[in-house]
């Protein structure tokens, strides 16, 4: 046998990164519907993602702002209407119409059979804003006592997204069986209260665009920890996410995600096509490019200990 028959190539490993459906498959559904995460998960999402407030009532609504109005047609704080009586009878603005869902029709869908049919491992986030009422962990507690005595499988399938501190505390007090994500604007924020204490942390690409955030990665991994970033939805920052071994993309285009995060790297089968995948990679290559992110991480951080608090 000849030497060139005992060579091998250098080994190729390419790290794939979960595709999170971004309020569902928030491109071509009304975000935050049970419409968006079904079709998401039709369209072969590795997990999802979504937003929570409390209403007036007490009740977990599906909504990512403060007030209704952006996204529906009721208006007001969702804090002070009630869910019964009004935005359960209010639906989407975006097409097609659909209603506002509470969040245990979420979880309805997600212990469907047919949900994980084909992708066992699906999860999902569950955002918590910063600006929610604390009270909002406790219903939510409450909520999930009920689900999980049915179905355990909850408590490895759902992700507690917290922002501060305060929230933090008592999500460890709370949730105990559940992983936690640090969801937040600053790396310095990430390291400094969140990395030790949670199981991801999830930040904007910016955030991780520099030096710092390239860090902030490797030093997640170490610590046996995942690194999620969003909101991606342009291809190329899809490869550079790849590149950067995050492991998570959230966007809102789930066919393109599932394109760019998964069909694309994992098509290459050696040394030679993954280097010109990566010589390909230029999404950060403008020092324009590259100072306006630098200037949009300093103003994330600012805005975190201004707004939030750290």
């Amino acid at each position: 046998m000849s030497d060139r028959d005992n060579s091998q190539e250098p080994k190729f490993e390419i790290h794939i990164p979960d595709v999170i459906a971004h309020r569902g498959f928030s491109a071509e559904n009304p975000e935050n519907t049970l419409i968006s995460y079904e079709n998401a998960v039709k369209a072969g999402t590795t997990a999802l993602e979504g937003d929570i407030r409390l209403s007036k009532d007490n009740e977990i609504v599906m909504m990512h702002d403060l007030t209704l109005n952006r996204t529906s047609t009721g208006v007001g704080a969702v804090r002070e209407q009630n869910w019964h009586g009004y935005i359960d009878g209010i639906t989407t603005k975006a097409e097609p119409a659909q209603p506002i869902p509470r969040f245990n029709n979420v979880l309805d869908f997600l212990v469907r059979p047919e949900t994980s049919e084909g992708n066992k491992e699906l999860f999902m986030i569950i955002d918590i804003k910063f600006d929610n009422p604390i009270d909002i962990l406790d219903v939510l507690k409450q909520l999930l006592d009920t689900y999980t005595e049915i179905y355990p499988h909850l408590f490895n399938q759902l992700v507690i997204g917290i922002w501060n501190v305060e929230f933090l505390k008592k999500a460890k007090e709370l949730f105990s069986k559940f992983r936690l994500c640090f969801i937040g604007l600053s790396v310095s924020a990430a390291r400094t209260h969140f990395i030790d204490n949670v199981d991801f942390l999830s930040l904007p690409f910016a955030a991780l665009a520099g030096g710092e955030g390239q860090s902030v990665i490797r030093e997640a991994h170490l610590k046996q920890k995942r690194v999620f970033t969003w909101t991606i939805n342009d291809p190329e920052q899809m490869k550079t996410c790849v590149l950067w071994q995050v492991d998570g993309v959230i966007g809102d285009n789930v066919t393109t995600m599932l394109e760019n995060v998964h069909h694309a790297p994992k098509s290459l089968t050696n040394m030679q096509e993954y280097e010109a995948f990566v010589a390909t990679d230029t999404y950060l290559a403008s020092k324009r490019r590259r100072v306006y992110y630098y200037l949009i991480t300093k103003a994330m951080q600012l805005a975190s200990w201004k707004i939030i608090g750290i």
